[in-house]
């Protein structure tokens, strides 16, 4: 199987895999920003309160925005994929849990298929 297949795998699953509630809640959280940021990303505290509202897991949601919450104590530290890839790259991935692995390998497809779209051929 080539990346570009996987990736289109990934993408197709994100129906399948993913419930309603937090496809609606990425996609509202998506929206959001893009009026509420300056760079039209989402933040932590972004996906904190979208997760709340529409009822779905926070790692669960950060990972399809390229936000991975880590706790640290009583903190939330978010690794920003987005923002930071060398970071994310960094930071061992086992250290997540499954949910935000999933939806951040949805996330990591994306912005594959994106970059390779907008390569020159």
């Amino acid at each position: 199987m080539t990346r570009q297949e996987a990736d289109d795998r990934l993408l197709d699953a994100y129906h399948e895999i993913l419930s309603e509630e937090l496809r609606l809640a990425h996609s509202a959280l998506m929206e959001w920003a893009s009026f509420a940021n300056d760079d039209g990303w989402p933040l932590g505290r972004d996906v904190l309160r979208f997760a709340r509202c529409y009822g779905v897991p926070v790692p669960a949601l950060g990972g399809l925005v390229g936000l991975l919450p880590l706790r640290v104590g009583q903190r939330i530290v978010w690794v920003d994929a987005f923002r930071e890839p060398e970071l994310a790259r960094r930071v061992c991935l086992g250290t997540f849990q499954r949910n935000a692995m999933v939806s951040f390998g949805i996330f990591c497809a994306a912005v594959d298929t994106l970059e390779r779209e907008a390569a020159p051929s």
